[in-house]
């Protein structure tokens, strides 16, 4: 599952390298596997940290404008530090690079995990991997389901945020949102 993040990193670095000219196309491998390296760490460091949320929102496609979701931007932050750091980029071609790479990745990792037609990512899996498998035997769609129609959809997205569910009889609970379930899962 790792190997079809990590194609889609090298696509997406390969169309942001031919774009810029100011970087030249023989470095494209290295900023590949320096975007691979920054796009995994960042999405299991805050998965693991107090990033859970915002990560889990985006990837199940509770919210849509990647390009401005603060994760996002924070890892196209660090992607272009370590691209000038590492690989000695101008400041400016790195965070080209960093703005065109990262919401590039996220939004075609986001529609391949929600698109019922491709089973070849899916939301338990990648967080299996990136948690090291701590959230094993956690079915996560079902956590994220809030109303349980088998759809992940607004409803749930403002259940989630709200902290209540609602039963099936409609009623209102309570349950903290998924921060509360997910408390203690990821060392939090």
């Amino acid at each position: 599952m790792l190997d079809e993040i990590v194609n889609l990193i090298k696509n997406a670095t390969g169309e942001a390298v031919q774009a810029n000219q100011d970087v030249p196309n023989e470095k494209a491998g290295a900023i590949a596997e320096e975007a691979s390296h920054s796009i995994l760490g960042d999405l299991e460091n805050g998965l693991k940290g107090g990033g859970v949320s915002d990560i889990l929102g985006m990837l199940s496609g509770k919210k849509t404008d990647v390009a401005g979701n603060a994760t996002t931007q924070q890892m196209s932050g660090n992607l272009t530090s370590k691209l000038t750091e590492k690989l000695g980029l101008s400041p400016s071609a790195a965070s080209s690079l960093g703005a065109s790479i990262i919401p590039s990745v996220l939004s075609k990792l986001t529609g391949k995990i929600n698109d019922p037609n491709d089973s070849s990512l899916d939301l338990q899996g990648i967080v299996n991997q990136l948690t090291g498998g701590k959230t094993a035997g956690i079915d996560l769609k079902s956590m994220l389901d809030k109303n349980g129609d088998g759809e992940i959809n607004l409803g749930d997205a403002m259940s989630l945020f709200t902290g209540g569910s609602s039963n099936a009889a409609g009623q209102q609970e309570s349950g903290g949102g998924i921060l509360g379930k997910l408390k203690g899962m990821f060392g939090a």
